[in-house]
Formats: C-alpha cells, sequence, structure tokens
C-alpha cells in the first residue's frame, strides 16, 4: 500500500510527464491520501474557478481517502515534535505509519528522518 504526498499531485496536476506517468501508474493499486492533501490541493487559487475545483475533487475520488482523527493526530504531534516536521508533514507521515504505508514523495529528505517511516521517490 502506498500513501502518495501532496507534491506529486501537485506536480500531476500541473502536467509534469514524470508525475503523469507515475500517477498512471497507479492504476488498480491500493493508493491513500491524507485529507490534510485534500485540503492543501483546495487551498490553490486555481480552485477559485469552480471547474477546476471540482476536476480536483473527482480526480482524487479515486484514491483512500485518510481522514485526520484523533489517534492520527496524536502520532502527528509527536512526529512533529521529535523530529521537527511542519504539522501538515508529520500529519502525512503519521497517515502512512497508521496504515502500514510507503509513503511517496519528493520530499524524501526531510521524512526518511522519521523512524517508522518508510520512504521513496516516484521519480
Amino acid at each position: 500500500m502506498i500513501l502518495v504526498d501532496t507534491n506529486i499531485f501537485i506536480d500531476h496536476l500541473r502536467n509534469f510527464a514524470p508525475a503523469v506517468r507515475f500517477v498512471e501508474s497507479l492504476a488498480g493499486k491500493d493508493v491513500l491520501f491524507s485529507a490534510i492533501t485534500e485540503s492543501e490541493l483546495l487551498a490553490g487559487k486555481e480552485n477559485n474557478d469552480s471547474g477546476k475545483r471540482e476536476k480536483l475533487l473527482h480526480f482524487l475520488h479515486r484514491w483512500t481517502k485518510v481522514p485526520v482523527d484523533n489517534p492520527l493526530v496524536v502520532i502527528a504531534g509527536d512526529v512533529s515534535r521529535q523530529y521537527g516536521l511542519e504539522i501538515p508533514d508529520a500529519i502525512i507521515a503519521a497517515t502512512a505509519i497508521m496504515n502500514k504505508a510507503v509513503l511517496v514523495t519528493k520530499n524524501v529528505k526531510d521524512f526518511q528522518k522519521v523512524g517508522r517511516l518508510r520512504v521513496r521517490s516516484p521519480y
């Protein structure tokens, strides 16, 4: 199982060819993303256009969104404190840890210091 970080989706939405190929390779796989990723993506100004916002939500709908709940935020707080990650990244790391998923991100350097987290770069 893999958890896709926000930066991969951003690259895909910007039509960055390696990201497009990677996202296409996810077909039929167990793929997760954090609710915080959805929030980060929706915060983009391009979502002022309701059509683009709807397209984004439809795009994300093909994978499993993991909600941010109390057990997850407890782990995220510990991860943030112990490894110096910002809260959004700590939530994403905690989501991968709780779901025993590999975090796929371009930001391997910051995440690899989290002991229980498996991380890899997609391209």
